[in-house]
């Protein structure tokens, strides 16, 4: 019996679920935050969500947070800062390393945004158990893991 090629099936790959599933979202949220006149886009907010969780962070440690280039990453940020929602300041020990925080402005906006997120994702979750979504979550984190050490 001869090799048959591998038939690739994208109704059950997993990458191909994750990005359907996680192209949904962003597509949802990005209208969402245009309909309710929210600046930012789902990039954005990501970004803001680390900034907000680790206010005072360095530049870079965004970068490798979203998986992103220096340079897409200083595009990000120039964008943020001009809406008034973080601003970078000098590091302590390296004035040229920039730290990022939050205004007012941004803390505001994030209070608000994470209401819109969290209806969301409780819209995405509906008919999914809490063990489901436990072991969902799990497994992603897995995934997540394997690649962060490389194949």
């Amino acid at each position: 019996m001869a090799n048959q090629p591998f038939k690739f099936d994208l109704d059950h790959a997993f990458g191909y679920l994750v990005y359907q599933a996680s192209g949904f979202i962003r597509d949802y949220l990005d209208r969402e935050f245009t309909r309710k006149g929210y600046p930012i886009a789902v990039e954005e907010f990501t970004a803001l969500i680390y900034i907000w969780d680790k206010d005072g962070q360095p530049h870079r440690a965004l970068a490798k947070r979203l998986h992103r280039n220096k340079t897409y990453v200083t595009r990000l940020v120039s964008k943020i800062e001009s809406l008034g929602f973080i601003e970078r300041l000098p590091g302590k020990k390296d004035g040229r390393e920039k730290r990022l925080f939050l205004t007012r402005k941004g803390k505001q906006l994030m209070a608000e945004v994470t209401q819109l997120v969290a209806k969301a994702m409780k819209f995405a979750s509906k008919g999914v158990d809490a063990r489901e979504m436990s072991i969902c979550k799990n497994v992603l984190r897995k995934v997540i893991q394997n690649f962060s050490i490389g194949p």
